[in-house]
């Protein structure tokens, strides 16, 4: 499993140097938009693990791998370790960006604003376990093209149902009870549920249970992928 992560950080090493500047570009760019800027880094992320399933099918690396002594859970589970992987990274980019961005905002007097925040950090970390427990499940079954077809339509699916739910929910209080949060709380049931979670239990209890369900999402979508990839004809 170790070694099929690392053969995907060796592969990848040379696009990653191209795609993260250009994560923090538009990371940088949507900042300006304020409660966008979770959804673009989640869509970044997402994008970042389809290339790198999308280099493995353009350089036909599947039949080679499994002419090697290793099972198909094994490179699995390689591919999981790799999207948590690209989730950290993105959240780095993200974070950096967020910051510098919201620093900028108090240099001229403005105030800090609610989407860089704890609680949206860990919103990112759900979106993006969601979108990741979907699509590797997908591609492992179908493979890239089919599978990706699949994997968007189930996404787009959720996201719909998820905005209109975060739409139809009453606006978050702010912390001091004073009125509803200013500065762009993004859109949708996450962020808002996650914000919730985190504003009733403190944020490290409400990190707990987030990162929770995360790593539960991505281990039951793991053995999903595991078996549907079995039954998968090269």
């Amino acid at each position: 499993m170790l070694n099929v992560f690392l053969k995907d950080v060796r592969a990848g090493a040379i696009f990653l140097w191209a795609v993260i500047p250009l994560n923090g570009v538009l990371a940088l760019q949507v900042s300006r938009s304020g409660g966008a800027f979770l959804w673009a880094n989640v869509a970044c992320a997402a994008l970042i693990l389809v290339a790198v399933s999308m280099l493995d099918w353009k350089c036909g690396l599947e039949p080679f791998v499994h002419s090697l002594p290793v099972t198909r859970a094994a490179v699995v589970r390689g591919r999981y370790l790799t999207a948590i992987a690209v989730g950290l990274l993105s959240l780095t980019v993200a974070a950096v960006v967020g910051v510098a961005r919201a620093l900028g905002l108090l240099s001229q007097g403005g105030a800090w604003p609610r989407w860089v925040a704890g609680d949206m950090a860990l919103a990112f970390l759900l979106a993006y376990a969601v979108v990741a427990a979907i699509y590797l499940p997908c591609y492992y079954r179908w493979g890239f093209g089919k599978g990706n077809v699949a994997a968007a339509l189930a996404v787009a699916a959720g996201v719909i149902v998820a905005d209109l739910a975060g739409r139809a929910s009453p606006e978050l209080p702010s912390p001091s009870g004073s009125g509803p949060v200013s500065g762009g709380m993004p859109a949708g049931l996450i962020p808002q549920g996650v914000a919730r979670l985190a504003g009733h239990y403190g944020l490290a209890a409400g990190g707990v249970v987030v990162l929770l369900v995360a790593a539960g999402l991505l281990w039951a979508s793991s053995q999903l992928a595991v078996r549907a990839y079995r039954n998968r004809e090269f």
